[in-house]
């Protein structure tokens, strides 16, 4: 299929993330679909106090959606983050689900706001990631009510899983799309937070930081709680990261 000659030859020629989920939006468009959004949830970051995910979205996943999506909470209420969470990466038709009588009346009132409030009719998440510290997937519309996106899937879906998953491959391999993913993750840290994870890409001990905003005591307990967020099982191993991305210098640009 020349589509996916096409799509294969546009990653490997991609730079960036915004590149690649460019060349995916085009694939995934030439299908039949409307519109894709991609989600990145690193899980100790969205507890209590965590950052942001990484959600990237095509012009077709209507992003009024996505605001409400995230103002109702709906992440609690959602049956493929439930389900991705158990471990489960099998595609998830939304309203199949729902005609087999398999969705709680909270998780189906998610997909009625989606059909109902922004016209995104039909839909199918397609899990990338489930592990202890991630999880991930791509999600994509059609704006049809009628029987042709069931046909869409019957013809297209082994194809369109193996385009998510190449992409989902491509962004966690490549060292650019790594360092901007987290970028995005620490986007909703406060000052303070940056200003010490800046001092520690420095290795000075804590006691040489500036106490007029950050006392050595108050760093001591940001970077204790930074170091769980991000996944990290020690401050050196958070220090190598933060110098593996440069992150201190993209922060200062």
């Amino acid at each position: 299929m020349q589509l996916i000659v096409d799509y294969v030859s546009e990653l490997c020629a991609a730079e960036g993330m915004d590149q690649c989920f460019e060349a995916l939006e085009r694939a995934v468009i030439r299908l039949g679909f409307d519109g894709i959004a991609y989600s990145s949830y690193l899980l100790r970051l969205n507890g209590e106090g965590g950052a942001s995910p990484v959600i990237l979205r095509s012009e077709g996943f209507d992003v009024a959606f996505l605001t409400h999506y995230a103002e109702a909470g709906f992440a609690d209420q959602d049956f493929t983050i439930k389900r991705i969470l158990q471990g489960d990466l099998s595609p998830m038709d939304w309203w199949h689900e729902a005609e087999r009588g398999t969705l709680e009346q909270e998780e189906k009132a998610v997909i009625e706001v989606a059909r109902h409030d922004y016209g995104l009719c039909n839909g199918i998440s397609i899990p990338t990631l489930s592990d202890r510290d991630e999880i991930a997937g791509a999600s994509l519309v059609s704006r049809d009510r009628g029987p042709e996106f069931g046909r869409l899937l019957d013809e297209r879906l082994e194809v369109l899983r193996n385009l998510v998953r190449l992409f989902h491959d491509r962004l966690h391999a490549d060292p650019v799309c790594r360092k901007t993913m987290m970028l995005a993750r620490l986007s909703d840290l406060s000052e303070k937070e940056r200003k010490t994870l800046e001092f520690l890409t420095t290795g000075r001990p804590l006691k040489s930081i500036d106490g007029k905003d950050v006392t050595p005591a108050y760093a001591n307990k940001l970077l204790n709680d930074l170091s769980h967020r991000l996944g990290a099982s020690n401050r050196q191993q958070l220090r190598y990261v933060l110098g593996l991305y440069r992150i201190h210098e993209l922060w200062d640009s």
